[in-house]
């Protein structure tokens, strides 16, 4: 491709080509191929900067990451809040959560902008680390700053919950995400965990209270994974119900053989 007389090779062909040469683990010539876009940066574009900390971080050049982004700094002296997100989230990758700390307390200094994405990405590092308190504080200071959680703070206290098998926390999670109204989808792993736990230990109204959290949502119906769930609880406590079959059919989802079986056996006639 580098031979091609007819390829402009902009420090974009470069950044493409340090990709590929990463996702095949090729780590040395994804270098030179980052020393080559760095070169054809002379114009110091803030796009390249940023692919090249996010390449070099894909690469686990720690060092490499922080030279980017002192010359990032020294182009920019006015360093945008999309730089400070890209670089503390290349950190928190890394599992260099001080070097993660020490640049969200300069971001903080400097910032007219209480952005919340950048606090999501420490709290998510905290998260991963089990450092739980730290996460819960810087929430809260950040709310106090006027950056109140959005549905990707919830999400990531919903996981660390989940992965602690703390079910009913995970709920109030999933619960606060829906009601800031932004357009989120629960996954549908979440989901099974969540009424798969409800039907481990036969709590119908923690199953129905869950699945009223969902129809909160209101995009036309929970979803036969859902519904099926909330079938497999009811049959699991030995529950029987008049008003499943009705929301089956109103909602026109389908269900495995297993759950309409289920179904027959619940539903009150």
């Amino acid at each position: 491709m580098l031979r091609d007389e007819n390829v402009s090779l902009d420090w974009t062909t470069y950044s493409n080509l340090a990709s590929i040469y990463i996702d095949a683990n090729l780590i040395g010539k994804a270098e030179t191929a980052l020393k080559e876009l760095e070169k054809k940066n002379a114009q110091k574009n803030l796009s390249a900067f940023q692919h090249l900390i996010t390449l070099y971080g894909k690469t686990g050049n720690l060092l490499e990451v922080y030279r980017v982004w002192r010359s990032l700094k020294l182009a920019f002296p006015k360093t945008a809040n999309i730089s400070y997100l890209n670089m503390l989230t290349v950190l928190v990758k890394l599992n260099d959560l001080p070097g993660a700390e020490k640049l969200f307390r300069e971001w903080v200094s400097g910032c007219s902008n209480y952005d919340i994405r950048i606090v999501n990405v420490l709290i998510g590092g905290y998260l991963k680390e089990n450092l739980f308190e730290k996460g819960e504080e810087l929430k809260e200071v950040s709310r106090r700053r006027g950056a109140k959680p959005n549905s990707k703070t919830w999400e990531l206290f919903l996981n660390y919950y989940l992965e602690n098998n703390n079910i009913g926390k995970a709920v109030e999670c999933v619960e606060n995400a829906i009601s800031i109204g932004e357009k989120w989808v629960l996954a549908v792993t979440v989901v099974g965990k969540i009424m798969g736990y409800f039907e481990g230990i036969k709590d119908v109204d923690g199953a129905e209270g869950f699945v009223g959290i969902l129809d909160k949502v209101g995009d036309g119906g929970v979803g036969g994974e859902v519904l099926e769930g909330l079938i497999r609880c009811y049959a699991a406590a030995g529950r029987m119900s008049a008003v499943i079959k009705r929301r089956v059919k109103m909602e026109n989802v389908e269900l495995s053989d297993e759950g309409k079986s289920l179904l027959e056996k619940i539903t009150v006639t």
